[in-house]
């Protein structure tokens, strides 16, 4: 769940993507996995799910590298884009189900807030899918 100010906006990176309406210093917890708003799934489920549920999980989720299930945000963390510069890190902390994002730098008020995906996803660690270029 997201714990600061936030919306959805056009992004210039991709589709949809998500701005910080607030000021966000250097090393504040943006996000944490909370179990009423992240919902995991094995891969197993996600294999027994419609085709559309399945397509839904995989656009919007990722394959955790700590949990080793899928992760989807039920809030607006969905749309948070993929850039190799991110502005935030995903941080292990002890006791945390799941890792943190953490930012890595000051994040000024309309700013995308950004993540290196292959630093969260089991799949997106060693892909060659162009949109990992960025």
């Amino acid at each position: 769940m997201f714990l600061v100010k936030t919306s959805v906006k056009p992004s210039k990176i991709e589709g949809l993507g998500l701005f910080a309406d607030e000021e966000i210093p250097k090393g504040t917890i943006i996000w944490e996995f909370d179990p009423k708003f992240d919902l995991i799934f094995s891969e197993e489920e996600v294999n027994k799910m419609s085709e559309i549920q399945q397509n839904l999980i995989h656009h919007f989720a990722y394959f955790s590298k700590r949990l080793r299930k899928y992760v989807y945000c039920v809030d607006d963390t969905r749309f948070m884009n993929h850039s190799n510069t991110p502005n935030t890190d995903s941080v292990s902390f002890l006791g945390k189900q799941e890792n943190c994002d953490v930012a890595n730098r000051d994040i000024k008020i309309g700013e995308e807030i950004t993540i290196n995906y292959r630093d969260i996803d089991v799949y997106d660690e060693k892909s060659k899918e162009a949109y990992l270029d960025n």
